[in-house]
């Protein structure tokens, strides 16, 4: 007699504790330890990461049953991400939440972005210590926590400072604009080397030093430039990303 050797396919089910679940846990032993100020800048960060993780973490799922069940469970039961999937799925998410959301998604201030890389990495200690991702995977996510708590701050602040030199020092006349996503190419005092990320091709801005020693190479910057007798000069400004 022949044995039946069919693989029996295990469908993905909705995880126990979620998402959700764990977030909340996370916060609740936060609010016994931190003064209600602190704490309520813990609640920020974790209810921003919890959009992020329901609007994009389905990008991160690693096979097909998984993204089906998502699909089956999001549009016939209107249930989000972080009430189908576990606590394995925060991780592989931080990058996005970090270099993407928080900078294009959230206009966040400067003080938020920095207390976004200290929640973040108290959040991945707290996930070590309980059992839901090992040691390797917090040391990896730690190391881009710790990037971010660095960069996005600097990038916000580097964003202020052009705007407000735009708003005050733009010229009265020019000849032809450029509007573009611009990566640093070189920094020297009071002088850029950008290259845009359309036809730009390398273009020379001068700007004052106290804007010259935030810069970073390979940071992108949102510009529009205006040709002049004396160059090229910042009409306005958006925002600004880490590399």
């Amino acid at each position: 007699m022949m044995k039946n050797t069919r693989k029996v396919i295990v469908f993905p089910t909705v995880a126990d504790p979620s998402v959700e679940d764990v977030l909340t846990e996370f916060l609740k032993d936060q609010q016994r330890r931190l003064r209600t100020r602190t704490y309520h800048r813990y609640e920020e960060v974790i209810d921003l990461l919890r959009h992020c993780l329901n609007g994009y973490g389905y990008h991160d799922l690693d096979n097909s049953s998984e993204v089906a069940l998502y699909e089956k469970l999001y549009f016939q039961k209107n249930l989000e991400f972080c009430f189908i999937f576990g606590p394995d799925k925060i991780l592989p998410s931080l990058g996005n939440f970090l270099n993407y959301f928080m900078i294009r998604k959230v206009m966040a201030s400067e003080a938020l972005l920095q207390a976004t890389g200290t929640v973040v990495k108290k959040l991945i200690k707290w996930l070590e210590d309980r059992g839901y991702v090992d040691r390797e995977q917090a040391l990896r996510s730690t190391r881009i926590a710790s990037e971010a708590a660095r960069e996005l701050p600097a990038a916000e602040r580097l964003a202020r400072l052009l705007y407000e030199y735009a708003q005050h020092h733009a010229p009265r006349y020019w000849t032809s604009e450029l509007d573009d996503y611009f990566t640093i190419e070189k920094v020297s005092a009071g002088v850029l080397l950008l290259s845009g990320a359309g036809s730009s091709g390398l273009v020379e801005v001068r700007v004052p030093k106290e804007i010259t020693d935030h810069c970073r190479v390979g940071w992108q910057v949102n510009l529009l430039l205006g040709k002049t007798r004396n160059g090229w000069c910042i009409l306005e400004t958006g925002n600004v990303y880490p590399s």
